[in-house]
C-alpha cells in the first residue's frame, strides 16, 4: 500500500485549521494580535508562533494541542454554567 502524499497535505491543512479554531475558542479576542498576546504566555511560546498557528503556517506540538483543547473545553463548560451557552 502506497502513501498518498497529496492526501497528507489535505489532512495537515484540515488539522491546522481545526487547531486555529480551537485557539479562537480558548482565547477569545478581537484580532489575531490580541489573541497571540493572550495565548503566548499561557502556552510558553512567542506571539509570532501563535500567529503562525492562526494562519495555519505550522503544526503545533501535541502538548500545545492538549493545552488549548483543555482551555477551550473549560471555557465551554463555564459558559454553560454561567448561562452564556
Amino acid at each position: 500500500m502506497r502513501k498518498n502524499l497529496a492526501q497528507s497535505d489535505v489532512h495537515a491543512r484540515a488539522s491546522r485549521k481545526r487547531f486555529a479554531g480551537l485557539l479562537w475558542r480558548a482565547f477569545p479576542a478581537s484580532s489575531e494580535r490580541d489573541l497571540a498576546a493572550k495565548a503566548a504566555p499561557v502556552l510558553g511560546v512567542s506571539e509570532r508562533q501563535v500567529r503562525n498557528w492562526l494562519q495555519c503556517e505550522n503544526d503545533a506540538a501535541l502538548r500545545h494541542v492538549f493545552a488549548v483543547m483543555t482551555i477551550a473545553c473549560g471555557e465551554e463548560i463555564f459558559s454553560i454554567i454561567e448561562g452564556r451557552g
